[in-house]
């Protein structure tokens, strides 16, 4: 006969949920898999090397969004759209996020500190960026996801850096430039939809201070500057008339949107823009890693399994 879970069991269960949800679950796991194809395209053999990079990249990217829901707390309990996360809800206290999310980074910076010098760098340059948005630039600036997004791309910089010693090369740039490029995108493309709960809790997002044209305009510019790069990238392949051919499908969907947003200055375009782009970024991620190591990477990985 099964037993009915004691209050403190279910006690328990919610607090790990909880600080699940603090980390921003989705967003870890978007950035885990642009670190993972920037591991697996330069990836030299060491399953080892490849583990920690891999943990240190979950650690170090939850820990950071933990700690931006503790810098977050008071706004969040203003807006709509984030009123029921743990803090605002009183389900996690601020004491333990902040400890949480602490202790998730210094982990996944040791980690990093583990594979070598450049690896580090790119998790201290990260989260600094991120948290500064946060904290300081927020509120300081319609800008400021500007100077948050090349934040989002450090994960997959510091992946290269592990498996090949170097600092950076062309390709590895193109694709953090995708990450740089997506996250306005992303961020005004919801924010438009939001501007009142950002008004309320006295963030000067683009849309709280710009008219909606201009902003389904900037908007339509990084949609364009992102897949200006996906070209860019997929051109360095070979065959490069096949890869090409392939990515230009692949975009055909938010390239549409994009023409809808820029010459119809529409909100709802912009819309279709957001939802299209996070799994968009995620398919060319995949699509750049099949095609870009059919030959080496597969063997490689397969045999180093064995």
């Amino acid at each position: 006969m099964a037993t009915k879970p004691s209050d403190h069991d279910a006690s328990l269960q919610s607090t790990l949920k909880s600080l699940v949800y603090l980390t921003k679950p989705r967003l870890t796991a978007l950035l885990a898999l642009t670190s993972f194809v920037g591991a697996l395209a330069a990836y030299n053999g060491d399953r080892t090397m490849l583990f920690t990079l891999v943990v240190a990249v979950l650690f170090s990217c939850m820990g950071t969004n933990a700690l931006t829901c503790y810098i977050d707390k008071d706004m969040d309990t203003i807006m709509e759209r984030t009123m029921n996360r743990p803090l605002p809800t009183k389900r996690i206290g601020p004491q333990s996020a902040l400890a949480f999310g602490s202790i998730l980074l210094a982990s996944g910076v040791l980690l990093a500190a583990c594979i070598n010098v450049y690896v580090v760098s790119w998790a201290l340059i990260g989260s600094a960026l991120v948290l500064s948005y946060n904290k300081w630039f927020k509120k300081a600036t319609p800008y400021s996801i500007l100077i948050a997004s090349p934040g989002g791309a450090a994960p997959l910089l510091g992946a290269y850096s592990a498996m090949t010693g170097a600092v950076i090369s062309i390709q590895p740039l193109l694709l953090a430039l995708l990450i740089v490029f997506w996250t306005p995108l992303h961020i005004w493309s919801i924010a438009l939809s939001y501007k009142e709960d950002y008004g309320r809790a006295g963030v000067p997002m683009l849309p709280v201070v710009r008219k909606d044209r201009s902003v389904v305009r900037s908007i339509a510019l990084f949609a364009a500057l992102y897949i200006a790069d996906t070209f860019a990238l997929f051109l360095m392949l070979e065959p490069s008339w096949v890869c090409l051919l392939i990515v230009a499908m692949i975009n055909y969907p938010l390239m549409k949107s994009l023409f809808q947003v820029f010459f119809n200055d529409s909100v709802m375009a912009s819309l279709r823009l957001f939802k299209l782009s996070s799994p968009h970024l995620g398919g060319i991620f995949i699509l750049y890693l099949v095609l870009s190591t059919r030959s080496s990477f597969v063997w490689l990985f397969v045999n180093s399994l064995r």
